[in-house]
């Protein structure tokens, strides 16, 4: 199993009670991540992940998605600049880290594992055009579900800005 990830929502769902709930008088990146993904979660959106020998790395929305999408804007400018990068994923059972090599027309990606589970192969290649799209479809599927739930969250920094950018990540 090639590593790959995906965000799915549902055409129709309930409406969250997260997203017309007031947000704190914060605009700390990594606490309205964790509030979107909670408001994704709870209108039904899945999150899918799988590489290094496993078929599902078992991720929830709320939480453990949250885990790549708040190291985000440092893997695009990562790998935007040297074509380097990580994503520390920390949930309790995941625990492993995926560092991101840009190699000719691929990226190179080993898979470094913090628990009893050891990533077979230790290194696995996406080309390019396929890494980008995944980032980007990553990116539409997250803004268009908070905007599909009314969160203010999506008009907010950087997530209105991420809109503009969706062409052209890295």
């Amino acid at each position: 199993m090639t590593f790959e990830f995906s965000l799915s929502c549902p055409s129709e769902f309930t409406a969250s009670s997260l997203a017309s709930e007031p947000l704190e008088d914060s605009d700390e990146y990594e606490y309205l991540v964790m509030r979107a993904c909670g408001i994704l979660s709870e209108i039904g959106c899945k999150f899918h992940i799988a590489g290094f020998g496993s078929e599902d790395w078992g991720f929830d929305v709320s939480y453990d998605m949250s885990t790549l999408m708040e190291q985000l804007p440092d893997l695009l400018l990562g790998l935007a600049s040297d074509g380097c990068g990580e994503i520390d994923f920390y949930s309790q059972g995941v625990e492993r880290t995926v560092i991101f090599e840009r190699v000719g027309e691929a990226y190179a990606l080993r898979c470094h594992s913090r628990t009893p589970w050891k990533p077979y192969p230790e290194v696995e290649y996406v080309d390019f055009p396929r890494m980008e799209a995944m980032l980007t479809e990553l990116i539409s599927k997250f803004l268009s579900g908070l905007e599909a739930a009314s969160s203010e969250i999506s008009t907010m920094e950087p997530f209105r800005t991420w809109r503009g950018e969706q062409r052209k990540l890295f």
